[in-house]
């Protein structure tokens, strides 16, 4: 009787022991789930929402470009202007904002450093973002007599974007280590991280430059066939290119599981495609375009950009490709 109390109480001894281990191995397991701060799922939603706004108003620009249906009051250039700012500022942009509130936690280990400062950028930037989309389109003649409404957008639009660069600046040099989300993607080498944080740095940096070059354009409309093919090229090269070539060295190696190709190459690439850009940026906005220097000269930027491109591509296929040696 007595061995067989023992018995009992060993087991139950067991059995609590068991029970107490299964529920810190699920509070470990919970804690470290991927938790998506709502800042950073609202900034996805807002994405979303303005892919189906650009691709409306991409009809609308199809059918009254051909003639199918008229508005009243809307004309066809700033129509399409209305847009690319939709795909630009809306989609794309809020976009790399969403995942780089969720993606720079992830890598520094820190959590932004403050909630309300991302909240403020969301807010400022959806009313840039449809302030500018919406009076666009009733601007007269878009880009000359844009209305003033849209002018008060742009400036929004660019003041969100300092907001988001001093929270992320304050996250960097005062941000509580191991505050941020876990790493699902494991580790790779610091070396490429510092280089594909140099892209993402640059990005921002070329961004807020084209936010303050699209709010120049609606306040000093008489500059805009200078400044425009400036903004075009610091926002499509500079700002969303060199975004995702960031992205993609900080994050294809891990999902290759090897290292990457070359680092190297990728440095080389940062330096000829920031030669390039600018210095087809500059030509553009201060060489007379009949001039020697800017027809001979601009193809040879241009080309370096396109070289820089191409370092990139073969970066990627050989970091991705089947015959890369694994680690």
């Amino acid at each position: 009787m007595v061995l067989e109390l023992t018995c009992l109480r060993y087991k139950g001894v067991k059995l609590s022991f068991i029970a107490i281990q299964s529920v810190l191995l699920s509070e470990r397991k919970n804690a470290k789930k991927i938790k998506m701060e709502r800042y950073t799922k609202s900034f996805i939603a807002s994405a979303l929402i303005y892919a189906i706004i650009g691709s409306f108003l991409g009809i609308l620009y199809l059918l009254t470009s051909e003639g199918f249906i008229s508005i009243n009051g809307v004309s066809i250039y700033p129509l399409i202007v209305a847009t690319v700012h939709a795909f630009l500022l809306g989609f794309f942009t809020m976009m790399i904002f969403g995942v780089t509130y969720h993606i720079i936690p992830m890598f520094t280990e820190k959590g932004f450093y403050s909630p309300v400062l991302a909240y403020t950028h969301l807010f400022l930037s959806n009313l840039g973002v449809i302030g500018i989309i919406t009076f666009l389109l009733f601007s007269t003649y878009y880009p000359t007599e844009s209305h003033p409404m849209a002018k008060g957008a742009a400036v929004l639009e660019a003041a969100s974007l300092i907001v988001f660069i001093f929270n992320m600046l304050l996250t960097f040099i005062k941000g509580i280590p191991g505050t941020g989300p876990p790493n699902p993607f494991g580790t790779t080498d610091k070396e490429t991280d510092l280089v594909a944080t140099r892209y993402t740095s640059a990005s921002i940096i070329y961004f807020l430059i084209g936010c303050v070059l699209g709010a120049w354009m609606f306040l000093s409309p008489g500059d805009i066939y200078f400044i425009m093919p400036v903004h075009a090229h610091i926002n499509l090269v500079g700002f969303v290119s060199m975004m995702i070539f960031g992205v993609s060295y900080h994050m294809f190696p891990r999902f290759a599981g090897r290292p990457l190709h070359s680092i190297p190459i990728a440095r080389r690439q940062f330096t000829v495609l920031n030669v390039g850009l600018i210095g087809m940026v500059l030509l553009f906005a201060f060489a007379e375009r009949d001039g020697a220097i800017y027809r001979v000269i601009l193809p040879l930027f241009g080309t370096a950009t396109s070289v820089s491109i191409g370092l990139y591509v073969y970066n990627v296929w050989k970091t991705l490709g089947a015959n890369h040696p694994s680690t």
